[in-house]
Formats: C-alpha cells, sequence, structure tokens
C-alpha cells in the first residue's frame, strides 16, 4: 500500500515538467489543440473528474514546443498528426489525473515551502544563477499564463513525482540480475559480414514509361509535395535607418529613467548545506542541525570557511568552490536564507544555523556592494545604442507602413516597390520552409497561408525586418504531373530493382556460407566489400568503422558458425556469420558493478511505475468526452 511506501521515502530532486520556455513561441502556427465535439469545456472524465479543456491546451503547447525543438524546421503541421500529440496530452492527463487521486486518498501532498523551492530552482525565472520575481512574472506574462495556474500545474507534478519515487522506493536488485547484466554487456562477438551495394546495381537496370507510370499511380504519396503559396515580399530593415544618438538624447533618457539605473544593494555569500534526510524524523532533523552548528562554531573559531565548505557541504553545485555563492540581492534567494543572509556584515557567519527546504545551512558574508546609481558615463554607450535601436525600428516602421498602401493597390508590386527603394524578392513557400534574409518565422508563415490569393499583408517584425508580402498563387498538396517527376519515379523504380537484385545476391551468398564456403573469400570473389569485425560487445562497438550499427545487432544474436538473415540497410543488403562468442572476465564485474547495478536498478523501477499506472487506469472509470485533433 502506497502509505506503507511512504515512509521509505527519500529526498526527491527537483526537476523541471515543462521548461517555461516551451509555453513561448507555439501559439501562432499551431493554435490551441482542437477538441472536436463533446464537452466543449472537458477532453475526459476520470473516476467522475473531468480534466479541463484549458489545461489539455496549455500541455498541447508545451509538447508541440518540445517537438518543434526536437525536429527543428522539419516540424511542421503533418509531422504533429504523425506523432499524435493530441492523443499523447490527453493519455498523459487522464494517467495524471489517477494518479493525482490516489495520492489524495493516501494523503500525500505538497506543502508552499516545497513549490516554491521548486519554482525558484528553475533556471528560465533566474538571473545570474538567482531566482528573480520580476523574471518570473514576466515570462509567465509574456506567455499569457496566470501565476496561480502555473503554480497549480507545478503543485500537481510534485505531488506526481512524490507518488512516483514512492512506488519505486522498494525496488531492488539481486546479485544475479547484476551478474546478468555484466555478461550481457560485456559478452563478445567477432564476425564476418559482407556488403551487396545498391547503388552499383542501379546503373545496370533500366525503368520503362509503364513501369514509372504503373509505379506512380501505386505510391502516389511519396511524391505528393505539400501545400505551398507563390509570393512576393519586401523587407524594410532597421539597419538602414540608424542614426547615432546624441549626448543631450542620452543624457535626458538617463534622467527620466534613473530606477533603471539604481544598483540593489549586493552582498557576497558563501554557504555550508547540510541537507535533512527525508526519513528518519527528528533524530535526523537534529543529527543535521547539529552537523551544521559544528561547521558555524569551527568557521566562527577561525577555520577557513572554503575548506568547510568543501569538506562538509552537500550542495553540488557550489561545494566544489568554496560554497561560493557570488552577489546576491534581494528577492533572489528563498525568504529564510535572504532574511539571516542581509543580516549579516561583511566577514560575518551566521549566529546559528538557517532552516529552509533545502536543508540547514551555515551562511558567510566576504564582501557588500552598497546600493546606489551607476553613474552616466558607465551606462552611456548602452543608452546610446538602446536609443539608437529603438530609433531605427520606428522608421523602419514607419516607412514600411508609408508603403504598405502604395503596394497594396499596385498591379506590378516589384515595380511599386522599386519605385519606393525596395527590392521584392520572389519565393515559393511551403510550411516549415525558410525566407532568404528571413529564416523561418511562425507568425509570418501562419500570416501568409491565411492570406486569400492577391491579397498583401504585413508589415510584420521579423529577424531581417518589417516584411510585406502578396499571395500570387495557392498551390493545394498534391502529386504534380508525371513530367515534372518523371525522372524521381525512374529512380524510385530502379532503385526498387536494385534492391531486388541485391537481396537475391546476398540470399544466394548466405546459402553458400551455410553449406560451408568462407563467407570473406566468397566476397572476395564476387568483388564485394567485406571485413572482419574483430571482436565486440554490446558496449564495445567493433574496430572497424564501416559496420553500421545493424550488422553488429544482428552479429550479437547469432550463435558461433551461424549466419544471419540479410539484413536490408539503405546502402546495400549485408550478410553476417558469427565466427566466435568469447564470455567476459569476471574479474570484470567488480570495476562496473556499482554502474550496472545503478542502471539495472533504474530500469526495474520504470518498469514497476509503468506496471503500477497500467493497473491504475485497468480498475478506473475512462470516459472521453471528445476525441482530440491537431489543429
Amino acid at each position: 500500500m502506497i502509505q506503507a511506501l511512504r515512509r521509505n521515502l527519500k529526498v526527491l530532486s527537483i526537476t523541471l515538467w515543462v521548461v517555461i520556455a516551451t509555453f513561448i513561441g507555439s501559439l501562432f502556427y499551431f493554435g490551441r489543440g482542437n477538441i472536436t465535439g463533446g464537452d466543449a469545456n472537458a477532453v475526459a472524465t476520470v473516476n467522475g473528474e473531468e480534466i479541463p479543456l484549458d489545461r489539455y491546451q496549455r500541455l498541447y503547447r508545451s509538447y508541440v514546443e518540445f517537438y518543434r525543438q526536437l525536429y527543428k524546421d522539419r516540424f511542421t503541421p503533418e509531422v504533429a498528426e504523425r506523432l499524435g500529440i493530441s492523443q499523447q496530452v490527453v493519455d498523459f492527463l487522464v494517467e495524471e489525473a489517477l494518479i493525482l487521486q490516489r495520492a489524495q486518498a493516501e494523503g500525500i501532498r505538497v506543502g508552499d515551502a516545497e513549490l516554491r523551492a521548486r519554482i525558484q530552482a528553475i533556471r528560465a525565472f533566474q538571473e545570474d544563477g538567482r531566482f528573480s520575481r520580476d523574471r518570473y512574472v514576466a515570462i509567465l506574462g509574456r506567455a499569457k499564463i496566470d501565476p496561480a495556474t502555473f503554480e497549480t500545474d507545478q503543485r500537481r507534478e510534485l505531488v506526481r513525482k512524490k507518488v512516483e519515487s514512492t512506488v519505486k522506493e522498494g525496488i531492488k536488485v539481486s546479485e544475479s540480475e547484476v551478474r546478468h547484466a555484466y555478461e550481457f554487456r560485456r559478452e563478445k562477438v567477432r564476425a564476418a559480414w559482407a556488403q551487396v551495394e545498391v547503388s552499383p546495381l542501379m546503373a545496370q537496370v533500366s525503368a520503362t514509361d509503364a513501369e514509372v507510370e504503373d509505379y506512380l499511380k501505386k505510391n502516389a504519396l511519396r511524391f505528393q509535395e505539400p501545400e505551398r503559396r507563390r509570393l512576393q515580399y519586401v523587407l524594410v530593415s532597421p539597419k538602414a535607418f540608424i542614426r547615432p544618438a546624441t549626448d543631450a538624447e542620452v543624457e535626458s533618457y538617463y534622467k527620466e529613467h534613473a530606477a533603471l539605473f539604481e544598483k540593489p544593494r549586493r552582498v557576497k555569500a558563501a554557504h555550508i548545506l547540510v541537507r535533512v534526510p527525508g526519513v528518519g524524523g527528528s533524530e535526523a532533523e537534529e543529527k543535521t542541525k547539529a552537523k551544521a552548528e559544528s561547521a558555524i562554531k569551527r568557521a566562527r573559531a577561525g577555520e577557513d570557511f572554503a575548506k568547510l565548505a568543501k569538506e562538509i557541504s552537500e550542495d553540488p553545485g557550489s561545494a566544489g568552490s568554496g560554497g561560493d555563492l557570488g552577489f546576491v540581492a534581494r528577492g533572489e534567494m528563498v525568504p529564510d536564507f535572504e532574511q539571516a543572509l542581509f543580516a549579516l556584515k561583511k566577514g560575518e557567519v551566521s549566529p546559528e544555523p538557517v532552516r529552509t527546504p533545502f536543508g540547514y545551512h551555515a551562511i558567510k558574508v566576504s564582501d557588500i556592494q552598497e546600493g546606489g546609481r551607476r553613474p552616466l558615463k558607465e551606462v552611456a554607450a548602452e543608452i546610446k545604442e538602446k536609443l539608437q535601436g529603438e530609433q531605427a525600428e520606428r522608421a523602419a516602421l514607419a516607412k514600411a507602413e508609408e508603403v504598405k498602401g502604395p503596394l497594396q493597390g499596385a498591379k506590378d508590386f516589384p515595380a511599386e516597390a522599386k519605385q519606393r527603394g525596395l527590392d521584392a524578392k520572389p519565393a515559393l513557400l511551403a510550411r516549415g520552409d525558410s525566407l532568404e534574409g528571413i529564416g523561418r518565422v511562425q507568425p509570418l508563415e501562419e500570416a501568409v497561408f491565411s492570406l486569400a490569393l492577391g491579397g498583401v499583408g504585413g508589415p510584420l517584425k521579423t529577424p531581417g525586418g518589417y516584411a510585406i508580402f502578396k499571395v500570387l498563387e495557392q498551390r493545394p498538396a498534391a502529386v504534380p504531373p508525371l513530367a515534372e517527376i518523371k525522372w524521381k519515379v525512374a529512380d524510385a523504380v530502379k532503385r526498387e530493382k536494385a534492391e531486388a537484385g541485391a537481396l537475391a545476391g546476398a540470399q544466394a551468398l548466405a546459402k553458400a556460407v551455410e553449406k560451408g564456403e568462407d563467407l570473406l573469400a566468397a566476397a572476395k570473389k564476387q568483388g564485394l566489400s567485406s571485413g572482419d569485425t574483430g571482436f565486440f560487445s554490446r558496449s564495445e562497438p567493433a574496430a572497424d568503422r564501416r559496420v553500421p550499427g545493424e550488422v553488429m545487432r544482428a552479429a550479437l544474436q547469432l550463435a558461433a558458425g551461424k549466419v544471419s538473415e540479410p539484413v536490408a540497410l539503405p546502402q546495400g543488403i549485408y550478410v553476417v556469420k558469427a565466427l566466435e562468442r568469447r564470455a567476459p572476465d569476471p574479474a570484470g564485474l567488480d570495476k562496473e558493478h556499482e554502474e550496472l547495478r545503478q542502471q539495472v536498478l533504474e530500469q526495474k523501477k520504470n518498469q514497476a511505475w509503468e506496471h503500477w499506472v497500467k493497473n491504475l487506469k485497468a480498475g478506473a472509470k475512462i470516459q472521453m468526452s471528445s476525441r482530440p485533433s491537431s489543429p
């Protein structure tokens, strides 16, 4: 039962479920994640609890941004559809609801201190490695996320992590499991291989017109081109409007925005952290506090604080540098730590340990920077750069607004642009493509694909300047006429023939080797690429870099003297024969024992968690309110 497991709960590592950046930048191209049919306000009901539509939409955007970062420019709505992102999100939310329901029944909670510590540990909300409330509020504001909503989501994730840790806590690994993992990882194989290449065979085959036509009919989707727009566009670049800011303008800005140049009082802090174990109750708490008290006594008695931190501190981020946290301003640390820190004078060590959600701290202040306004001469260059950039942006936008009207009414877009001192560029744009001088800008892409034929859009801000564009042609996703892609289809026909020929040759070679012919000698006779892998294992690749991973995996499955089924790869078909197998050296287990134990343990824990969640779902009443679909 979870309550029993919970007594063994260890300290949880603070990890970020959804990096805050995922909430930003995915609001244009992929929309909110559509839900079709059913209740407009819920995506599913789990044991009577509704999963709100707005939570689905928030999580959908984060998934989209994750995949966008993974796939880069290759990520399109079609890719999103193939990945089944909508269903992934719904599955996650259903599982989360079940887990949180069980947590509530078992009394598993997350306190405010835990939540605050988690949020302050998120790097996106930090400046110079310290939490900044202003940055936190600003980032959530840009993402149009209410802080209360964000904090609720984070609390839910912390509860889910607690349950997961509880379920995994009791998992153990036996010595036989570690030994088996070592043997599996270190057992070595030596194999011979030969490759029947596809490319040379392509030069030996041909494709008739009838074969090309027939192939296109049967494989039309392979040659379908995506929906595209033919357009013309101009860029009004701010670089063309830069003028130097005057000293008077700089001085005026400095006076009018004095608050921007105020430096807060900062102290240079160092600390020694002693973590409180997740189990052990008051006895463990007192032992931890006593250890921190001892560190403070030694430091106040004259021992070097940095050496003590390296010896005692359990903060991996600062222990190696003597506990140094750098200069800190108010609002950057957790409240209890901050209160004690700013009460100290230069050179002082805290008189007693300071308790925070991270544990007990001994704190030292080694230097203090008093606050005050930065002098004009120190900030003049950055003010000048800022003023020049803002002025150029305003001038470029004004120019873009000025020319938009004439360009909208122009019969000849390029001619009108040239008359206005601008250069119109042509483009044929598909989703995910980049534009010359701009790159890929999702709002611009969305605007182009939303614009009617002949329409003029913009100005839109892009990395290259303000863009104004005209859509000349709308090309739906379609298979081009055969005349345009005949060479592509012919190549596909020839490749299919060549691959069939390569497979037949590899199969014949494999049969000959099975009857006793030497693989390397037979390959040499036929002029095929071949080689001896030397000994390799699952943890040590073959020394012969020509051997693909798929070929090595096939060899690892073979008994000595056996030949694999032909391994088909784009470059050719491989025949593999295992020549020898070598058991690992038992003495090597001691060196790898702990690493292997951890790997096997993590694998078993994950399997236990997946099984536990599966059982939760099997006993739950889950009703889908609608079928999710991507935008």
